[in-house]
């Protein structure tokens, strides 16, 4: 199964990559039909097996009571209110592919896999995913082949997933895991790792989205801080002076570095609020302007995908005001839920955890923070199906390593003062926190 899981995966993203469209109906694609009977041999599966669904229980739950209320306003938006132009069927597909398939992909993802070697064997299979994404988006971008990406007007490359800022929280996503991929391994496959790395440090670039370099910035402070006592700085600090000179001169003779000065420079410096944030301000006070036309709305929401039906110009660019103008606290509790819950229970796992187990943990701690903080300034549509995916397999690797912690026998084992014996180069010190 986590070879089966492993290689779907890498065919999700690979059919992204190769901007292939593999519709078959409204709301179903040869991808999530594959997901889908996987899904059902993992229910037969746990029925012959008599096996507990109640693994990771509270996220389940929230998932569960986030998509119940969903189906409630939905009803009601359609059958009771009657918004305008309000389409029944077109919101329940959007219903179905924004939130009951994610659970589906989560639940896959989590049942799937059974033990750290299939976690990882798993991961593995969604990195190589991601490298090939990105190599396809700098292969297609420097002409060399020709797939159709779009390429903004500003000349910002939208990648292999159609988007230059959902691209971008798609790439610090798996960046984290790129990198624990790569001091985990030896000789040849830490090089090809570290050049996975500089790949998607590159593309991320040509995205010169600034969600996705904020949610950077944040991933790097929040990890420098939950991970202080973990942290060897003169080791560390070496690889990465290394890779950003590399950068900088990749960057310094492409057309990027221009276009990336500009955005993070030239527009952000604006003492204007609204080109600051490339109109992001008024579009946010916009919608709760109608919000707080509509108090009640504060608590209920107007209802699933109502958004798309107001008279608004823009997306709301903003997961979290997306979820509470919609689904009202319950959506915005429960959404938010999901993401900081996950990334609380990683957390404390990580630091149960022996190596290699460990390093992956830290990299879904640190990857989840970066898109919880992109998906403030933007929308996610695909890449929240990998999300999910990862996420599955990261509550797995929680499971794993909360069954079977670093216990107190190895640790005086760990104390002797080396670093050479930790193989991620991290720890100051062998002792376990």
């Amino acid at each position: 199964m986590p070879t089966i899981l492993g290689l779907a995966a890498l065919f999700l993203l690979a059919t992204d990559a190769l901007n292939m469209d593999l519709s078959l109906m409204p709301g179903v694609s040869a991808k999530n039909l594959i997901i889908y009977l996987i899904f059902v041999v993992l229910a037969l599966r746990m029925v012959v097996s008599r096996g507990s669904i109640m693994v990771a229980g509270q996220l389940q739950g929230a998932f569960i009571v986030q998509i119940g209320y969903a189906i409630v306003t939905w009803l009601v938006a359609a059958l009771l209110i009657q918004y305008p132009y309000y389409n029944l069927v077109s919101s329940g597909i959007k219903l179905k592919t924004g939130l009951i398939d994610h659970y589906i992909f989560f639940l896959v993802f989590l049942f799937g896999v059974r033990t750290t070697d299939d976690a990882l064997k798993v991961i593995k299979g969604l990195l190589f995913g991601a490298l090939a994404a990105n190599i396809i988006t700098i292969l297609d971008a420097a002409g060399i082949i020709s797939l159709g990406f779009r390429i903004r007007e500003d000349g910002r490359t939208a990648g292999a997933i159609g988007e230059s800022n959902q691209y971008a929280a798609f790439i610090i996503l798996f960046l984290p895991a790129t990198i624990a991929a790569a001091v985990a391994a030896h000789g040849f496959r830490r090089l090809f790792w570290f050049g996975a790395t500089l790949v998607g440090c590159m593309t991320l670039v040509m995205t010169a989205s600034r969600g996705g370099f904020v949610g950077l910035a944040m991933m790097c402070a929040v990890g420098a801080y939950l991970y202080r006592h973990l942290i060897s700085y003169s080791r560390i600090s070496g690889w990465v002076f290394g890779s950003l000179i590399l950068l900088v001169l990749i960057v310094s003779f492409s057309q990027y570095g221009n276009l990336l000065a500009e955005r993070m420079i030239g527009t952000s410096g604006s003492i204007d609020a609204s080109t600051a944030s490339s109109g992001r301000s008024d579009i946010w006070a916009t919608a709760l302007g109608v919000m707080f036309a509509n108090p009640i709305t504060f608590i209920t929401g107007f209802g699933w995908d109502a958004y798309a039906y107001m008279p608004f110009q823009f997306s709301p660019h903003n997961h979290y005001l997306a979820l509470w103008f919609n689904l009202g606290l319950v959506g915005l509790g429960f959404g938010s839920y999901l993401l900081f819950s996950a990334i609380g229970r990683a957390r404390r796992a990580s630091l149960l955890a022996a190596p290699p187990l460990r390093g992956q943990l830290i990299a879904f701690v640190l990857g989840t923070v970066g898109v919880a903080t992109a998906v403030f300034f933007v929308d996610l549509h695909k890449p929240w199906f990998y999300f999910w995916m990862y996420g599955g397999v990261a509550m797995r690797m929680v499971l794993c390593a909360e069954k079977e912690p670093l216990t107190e026998a190895v640790t005086p084992r760990l104390k002797r003062p080396t670093v050479r014996r930790d193989p991620y180069g991290w720890a100051h010190s062998g002792t376990r926190p």
